[in-house]
């Protein structure tokens, strides 16, 4: 299996010909994984973000190559593009949102911190108790019976129904991903540049002065934003992409470590080797075996 060759759906086993009409489909974890022994195998979605919390039950879902456990109370985002798979234990129950992009639109238009929160793979354990977890289960329950509804304005209900959903998730994301919640709207939409340009220019190994020029800010400046609002510095979020890039082919692909090497513009594979096992705590080869 090639990363290419990785299915793209819009919902799982359903051709991207076949898109879901509406601004949301819901429906329960059992009505799509109990048929299939609940498993779920390697897939992706081109242009949709999925919203799961489980109810009850368990798990492991492997995202972009990374184990999680699930148990009772997780919530998981999983933003478009990321590679995803299931192994639920026999009955497990709960919700899986699934929103186009376009339905998040107006959102990140109006807030455009959101769109950044939204763009990374988020795992919470928060428990079956948890008050902000049974908030969740109220708003997912009632956009599963609106769902299941026709009645009229059905699809402005809809997309109020996904978003009010991606806000709970992003508040909750923000929350921990934000080491200093006095952030502002302009260092807010300076992560977001960074991280967009990070998106397409990994690959290149940009020093991170030339990322703060073409931001124009400093260096120590974008460093100090990221840090605040991330956790991290800004050199960990260019290695910490590149680092999923490489888990992704080492997982789903079985092109040499050498050509993943080269693919990621790395010009010398031991290098590579080096700067993964630095990261992941094994080489290339070891992290592939485990896998």
């Amino acid at each position: 299996m090639t990363l290419a060759s990785v299915p793209a759906y819009w919902l799982y086993d359903e051709p991207r010909e076949q898109r879901f009409p509406d601004a949301l489909h819901i429906e329960r974890i059992s009505a799509r994984s109990a048929p299939r022994d609940w498993r779920i195998e390697p897939h992706r979605h081109q242009d949709m973000a999925q919203f799961f919390l489980i109810a009850s039950g368990g798990g492991l879902v492997r995202i972009d190559g990374s184990d999680h456990r699930l148990v009772a109370g997780t919530i998981l985002l999983l933003p478009p593009l990321a590679i995803h798979e299931f192994r639920f234990e026999p009955d497990t129950e709960g919700f899986v949102a699934s929103v186009a992009t376009s339905t998040l639109t107006p959102l990140f238009e109006a807030e455009p911190a959101l769109g950044a929160v939204l763009s990374e793979a988020f795992v919470d354990r928060r428990g079956p108790n948890d008050a902000g977890t049974a908030e969740l289960a109220m708003t997912m329950e009632a956009a599963l019976a609106e769902f299941g509804r026709n009645r009229g304005s059905r699809e402005l209900a809809l997309a109020a129904h996904a978003r009010l959903i991606a806000i709970w998730f992003a508040r909750i994301a923000r929350s921990h991903a934000v080491a200093n919640s006095g952030s502002n709207d302009a260092r807010a939409m300076l992560v977001r540049r960074f991280i967009e340009r990070v998106e397409s220019h990994f690959h290149t190994h940009e020093p991170l002065d030339a990322y703060a020029l073409a931001l124009g800010v400093t260096g120590p400046h974008l460093t100090r934003v990221c840090r605040e609002l991330l956790g991290h510095s800004a050199m960990r979020v260019i290695q910490g992409r590149l680092m999923l890039e490489a888990r992704r082919d080492l997982v789903y692909t079985r092109s040499p470590v050498s050509q993943i090497a080269f693919r990621l513009g790395f010009s010398d594979p031991a290098y590579f080797s080096r700067f993964f096992a630095a990261r992941a705590g094994m080489s290339p080869s070891e992290y592939r075996a485990a896998g």
